[in-house]
């Protein structure tokens, strides 16, 4: 028997959820511990579009992380995340405010060779050009959405293989 949405449901106004898949070829200890470098702060960037405005002290519940998402469509989104749950080196859950309300999650597992990382994201936008052009503009979000997570894939894989090259090359001046 096939089970079909509701109409509505893939509709709702401003409702988004995404699930994204990445492997990488580095240790699931490794993969862990370069998001929470980046989280708390102690990183270089390598998420373009991604930036980190408030880092958290800590990757334990109740941590605040401000962020900015420039999308490649132009607009820009800003929301804070307070961490809900930390399973270290497995998952993290954080709620979501701001340009963007919901909750995200992280996990993270061996897989044959490497590491999978599964992000969900399940948002409302709250900004109100984007609630009324969603129904338009959907697909382009969504579009814009997979840009980002896809080249935060190839950052985190470029500073992983750096990382395990040894290479180690300042911040350019400015980022």
């Amino acid at each position: 028997m096939i089970r079909r949405r509701s109409p509505a449901a893939p509709r709702a106004r401003g409702r988004y959820s995404f699930r994204t898949t990445w492997h990488v070829a580095a240790a699931p200890e490794r993969c862990w511990a370069e998001l929470e470098r980046t989280a708390t702060g102690a990183a270089s960037p390598w998420w373009p579009g991604m930036r980190i405005v408030e880092p958290a002290g800590a990757l334990v519940p109740d941590a605040r992380i401000a962020m900015l998402v420039r999308a490649p469509l132009g607009y820009r989104l800003r929301c804070t995340l307070r961490i809900a749950e930390v399973d270290p080196g497995a998952s993290l859950a954080a709620d979501s405010d701001g340009d963007l309300t919901g909750r995200g999650r992280i996990e993270i597992a061996p897989h044959a060779r490497g590491t999978r990382i599964r992000i969900d994201w399940d948002v409302t936008v709250r900004r109100p050009w984007m609630r009324a052009l969603g129904p338009v503009l959907r697909p382009a979000f969504a579009g814009a959405h997979a840009a980002v997570m896809r080249a935060g894939e190839r950052g985190l894989r470029r500073v992983l293989e750096r990382d395990a090259s040894g290479i180690r090359n300042p911040p350019n001046p400015g980022d």
